[in-house]
This record gives C-alpha cells, sequence and structure tokens, in this order.
C-alpha cells in the first residue's frame, strides 16, 4: 500500500469517454487514479495518458454489474493507494428500444450497470470517503428528465442514480461527504454512435467530453457554485 498526502479518485467507465477525460483532468490537480472498466487494454491506453504528465494511477478490469467485482474493486483501491477521496460513477450502458421490446433480462442488465452496481459502489466506499471527507459525483443524462423515444428504460436508471446523489447528501453530507449529480445531453462518446447515428444528431450538436469532465472536477475540487446534492443538467444543442 502507498501512502501518501495526494488524494485518490475511482473514475468507473474510464478507458474511453467521459471516464478517460475526468482521469486526465484530475490527474493535472494531482489525483492518483483507480481506473476501472471492463476492457485492460483501454484501461492501460487511459493510463499511459496520465503517466506521460507523472501521474500515478491503477487500472482494475472489472464488471461493475457483478457483486465479486465490486468487492475487488473495492479492496485493490484502497490497498493500492491506502485512501479514497472521491468516486465518479460514470461506467453506463445505453440501448434504444421501446419499453415493450426490452426482454426482462435486459432491463434488469440496464439497471445493474447504471444503478444497482453504483449504488452497491457507494454503499462499500463510504467508511473510507467519510474518513476522508470525500465527493460522489453520480453520471446521469437529462434522459432521466424526458426520456427519449427509445430511451425510457436507460432514463429510469439514470433517475434512480440522481435520487441516490440525494441519499448520500442527505445521510452522510453531516460526516463530511458531499454527493452531486451531472446530466448531460448528448455527448459524443462510442456509446452514443452506438445508438444515435451522425445523420441523426451531428457532432456539431453534441457535447464534448471535457466538458463534462470540467464539471466532474470542478465538483470534486469545489471550484464552482455548486452544492452538494445538486442536480447539475448541461444541456446539448
Amino acid at each position: 500500500m502507498t501512502q501518501s498526502k495526494h488524494p485518490v479518485a475511482i473514475i468507473t467507465g474510464a478507458g474511453s469517454g467521459i471516464g478517460r477525460a475526468a482521469s486526465i483532468q484530475l490527474a493535472n490537480h494531482n489525483y492518483r487514479l483507480i481506473l476501472v472498466g471492463r476492457r485492460l487494454e483501454s484501461l492501460k491506453e487511459t493510463g499511459e495518458l496520465l503517466s506521460s504528465s507523472g501521474a500515478h494511477w491503477h487500472a482494475i478490469d472489472a464488471d461493475i454489474s457483478v457483486s465479486q467485482d465490486r468487492s475487488r474493486i473495492t479492496h485493490e483501491a484502497i490497498s493500492q493507494f491506502g485512501r479514497i477521496d472521491a468516486l465518479v460513477n460514470n461506467a453506463a450502458i445505453g440501448t434504444c428500444k421501446p419499453i415493450s421490446e426490452l426482454s426482462e433480462d435486459e432491463i434488469r442488465y440496464l439497471y445493474e450497470i447504471n444503478a444497482i452496481g453504483p449504488t452497491d459502489l457507494v454503499r462499500r466506499l463510504l467508511p473510507s470517503l467519510t474518513q476522508s471527507s470525500g465527493c460522489v459525483v453520480n453520471i446521469a443524462s437529462v434522459a432521466m428528465l424526458d426520456p427519449f423515444v427509445g430511451l425510457g428504460i436507460y432514463g429510469c436508471t439514470k433517475a434512480a442514480i440522481d435520487a441516490l446523489t440525494r441519499a448520500i447528501h442527505n445521510e452522510y453530507n453531516d460526516a463530511g461527504v458531499r454527493a452531486y449529480t451531472i446530466a448531460p445531453g448528448a455527448v459524443e462518446t462510442d456509446m452514443l454512435r452506438s445508438i444515435v447515428s451522425t445523420d441523426v444528431l451531428p457532432a456539431t450538436h453534441t457535447l464534448t467530453t471535457e466538458t463534462i469532465a470540467s464539471e466532474i472536477s470542478k465538483c470534486i475540487l469545489e471550484l464552482g457554485p455548486n452544492v452538494s446534492g445538486s442536480t447539475i443538467i448541461l444541456n446539448s444543442q
């Protein structure tokens, strides 16, 4: 275990997109990073970008829908760096199907990845976050407010982690733990392009991953006007 005064952040879905951009920005603020994702090669690519600026990182290939993997993330992260100061619940999946066309297994898996996994990670990490007066940032979506056609259940899962933000704030703010939801519109990521083509939604009408990462950093570093328990809406064009 490495002991250091430098803070530590766990970022899920760190192998690309918002997770990679947030990792880079937090590394620039002297954070050490626990990079979590299902593809180790992608995590290492993010790590190489961090290493080029001298940042310390550790990759954990894990599926947050699996209880044993969530346990491993918790223990390995603490064993590696000795503390946890921030958790960014970013990993998610989306599908573009009307509710009636989704199977029960598909609905369950959406909830396991997008809501149950993040909630259980928070539960497991709260002792460490309380000790460090840490922060949780949940990445949701404007779909939780007005689900687009085909993204109804996805929006429901994101509404669940938005509620988690206020639950954390109400139960643990007195212990020093802060929590925020960032709910962006369309963000230019691989996940977006897996369900929406540029013909339907041009890149000029989407948010960049760096924009979302900047908001994540502001929440964790307390640099902006947002207060714990709040939901930050970032609309795309």
